[in-house]
């Protein structure tokens, strides 16, 4: 989709929740996040949990989640796919193939259209939270 973002920029290199604060309430069925690059500049990204806010600034449920697209997916070595984003399980997580290269785009259909001004973003909980994303684009629609 060549929707503009609704937001751009960097995570910080760390672990735990990160809010990306919206500018200002948006209308869509579809949250895509981008990945640009990596904390470790390697191609492989990874996603433990994500979340999205509406206009108050409350977490939808994820009970309608599902995943409409996923340009990577590391099925090779267990089950990394782009649904453990919203399992409820911060030990799982989604993870781009291995040398697949960058960008990576993970695209979540919430059930229906939501009004949200957020997104919660959990890196894996590892020490060195491998596959952390750094740079990045989230667009809904």
């Amino acid at each position: 989709n060549s929707a503009t973002p609704v937001v751009e920029g960097q995570f910080a290199p760390a672990n735990g929740w990160q809010t990306i604060r919206f500018n200002g309430s948006k209308r869509g069925r579809f949250v895509a996040i981008q990945a640009l690059s990596s904390q470790s500049e390697k191609p492989e990204v990874a996603i433990a949990e994500l979340y999205v806010r509406d206009a108050d600034g409350n977490r939808l449920s994820r009970e309608s989640w599902t995943v409409k697209y996923a340009d990577s997916e590391e099925i090779n070595r267990g089950n990394f796919t782009g649904d453990k984003v919203f399992d409820l399980q911060e030990s799982t997580y989604w993870q781009s193939a291995r040398k697949s290269p960058l960008p990576h785009l993970l695209v979540i259909d919430l059930g229906s259209e939501q009004t949200i001004s957020a997104l919660d973003y959990l890196p894996r909980a590892e020490s060195s939270a491998p596959g952390s994303i750094k740079s990045f684009k989230i667009f809904v629609y």
